[in-house]
Order: structure tokens, then sequence, then C-alpha cells
């Protein structure tokens, strides 16, 4: 007695008796699920290298879809310098001393795919006591 699964259609069946491969399979192909609705997702991309400073912290955070499709992520914060922006036209001599730096602090949600390149990245600057796994 045979499986279903190694049952073979009609057209199989005679491609085999003349020596030929069966024919391929159709795949279905599957729709990408939509995505929750996210007030302030970051990625790593928006993430300027030169500026992270540090990871505030990082706790992990399941959203759904309308579907009910589970969406893993962390809620992070994470601090970041820039440098200040100064007028166009040539520098005083104390402007060229000083480099100004403010401090922002970003927060929002990541996927948890680029949460994980995230801390790959800067492994060295990140603490990992401030991540609830």
């Amino acid at each position: 007695m045979s499986l279903m699964q190694e049952a073979m259609t009609k057209n199989d069946w005679e491609r085999r008796e003349k020596g030929l491969p069966p024919l391929k399979v159709k795949v279905i192909p599957r729709p990408e699920p939509a995505k929750p609705d996210i007030e302030n997702e970051i990625k790593f991309k928006d993430i300027p290298a030169d500026d992270f400073v540090e990871l505030e912290y990082a706790k992990r955070n399941t959203l759904k879809n309308r579907e009910g499709l589970r969406f893993i992520g962390y809620d992070v914060s994470m601090i970041l310098n820039s440098v200040a922006k100064r007028k166009p036209g040539r520098p005083k001599e104390s402007e060229r001393e000083e480099v100004l730096t403010e401090s922002k602090t970003l927060v929002g949600w990541m996927q948890e795919g680029e949460f994980l390149t995230l801390v790959r990245n800067f492994r060295k600057k990140i603490n990992p006591q401030v991540i609830n796994w």
C-alpha cells in the first residue's frame, strides 16, 4: 500500500515511463504578513554609527497585527551624541577649538533582527545587564 506522498499524477507516471524527470511542483507564494501599528519604529540603518553612546534599556515586547500574528521586538532607549550645527561662514577662533555636542535620547520599538544587529555591532559600548531578554 502506497502513501499519499508517494502517489503521482498520470502525467508524472507517463514521463517516468519514458525516462523523463517529473514536472516541478508549483509553489504557492505566501503573502508577507501585515505589520502591526507601530508609532516609533527604529531601524538599525537609522542610527548613526559614530553618534551612538550607550543603550539605556531594552525590554522585550511582542506586538500583534490585526490577524493576531506576533512580531517579536524590543522597546529600547539609547543615547546619541550629535555635533551641533553652526552658522555658515568662516568659524571664529573660539569656535574652532570648541566641539559642541548635544546628547539626544532615542526611544522606540525595534524588531528583533534589527535589535540583534545593533547589539552585535555595538557590543563594546552596550552593557548586557540593561537588556531584559
